[in-house]
């Protein structure tokens, strides 16, 4: 009794483990895994530079809005400076020429701090303009990884559905193995079932054979006694 608990539990598990593998579903190749991994590097790198074109260009925008801040103080330090021109050449005093004199150094230093931020806004620009190279560059990188991943992926799946045919086939080729067998023994039950019909036909035929040589006996035996019995009588 032991030993069949433990057969019938043996048999339990196996069977659990074969379920168990059936339904998991086959693991990834490393080619596949490792295209997949680079894929996903190189769309990080994607982003990155995606996200430092879109700084710059927010930088960009701020230097714009203070150059044109500079630029609208420039505006008014130059009118500033006209009308201080007119009025030392209405009054050509010291005070007056000291003004414009003041007034020319404010726009001049006014000029450079424009220059400087145009500078600084020239450098964002070609820092974008890099920027956008990398991304069409790593954009390049990233649709050489996809191709790479569809068709390691498409490989994949070939090699999949050619094994899944293979498993199919023989599932046929054990499903058609056992009809054959279930046929087989099926035929052979009815040849079993068929002989045993007629050896019992055969033996009731002989019993039947064996029975009538008696009867026939008796029927030779009957006149005889009959005749026995005329015989006495007279």
């Amino acid at each position: 009794m032991a030993q069949a608990k433990k057969a019938a539990a043996r048999k339990k598990t196996a069977t659990r483990k074969k379920a168990a593998t059936a339904s998991k579903a086959p693991a990834v190749p490393k080619s596949v895994s490792n295209a997949e991994a680079k894929t996903k590097l190189q769309e990080k790198a994607v982003g990155q530079a995606e996200r430092k074109v879109a700084q710059a260009q927010a930088k960009l925008d701020r230097q714009k809005k203070k150059v044109d801040t500079e630029n609208g103080k420039l505006a008014k330090l130059r009118t500033d400076l006209a009308t201080k021109r007119d009025k030392a050449k209405g009054k050509a005093t010291a005070a007056a020429k000291r003004a414009v004199d003041t007034a020319r150094g404010k726009l001049n230093t006014q000029r450079l701090k424009l220059q400087d931020l145009r500078g600084e806004a020239k450098l964002i620009r070609a820092e974008i303009q890099a920027g956008k190279k990398v991304v069409t560059r790593e954009n390049k990188k990233l649709r050489t990884a996809q191709r790479n991943l569809t068709s390691k992926l498409r490989e994949y799946q070939r090699k999949l559905a050619k094994k899944e045919k293979a498993e199919q086939k023989k599932a046929e080729q054990k499903a058609k193995r056992a009809a054959r067998k279930s046929t087989a023994k099926k035929s052979a039950a009815k040849r079993t079932t068929a002989g045993k019909k007629t050896t019992t036909r055969a033996k009731t035929k002989k019993a039947a054979t064996r029975k009538t040589p008696a009867r026939k006996k008796a029927a030779r035996r009957a006149p005889a006694r009959k005749k026995a019995a005329t015989g006495s009588a007279s």
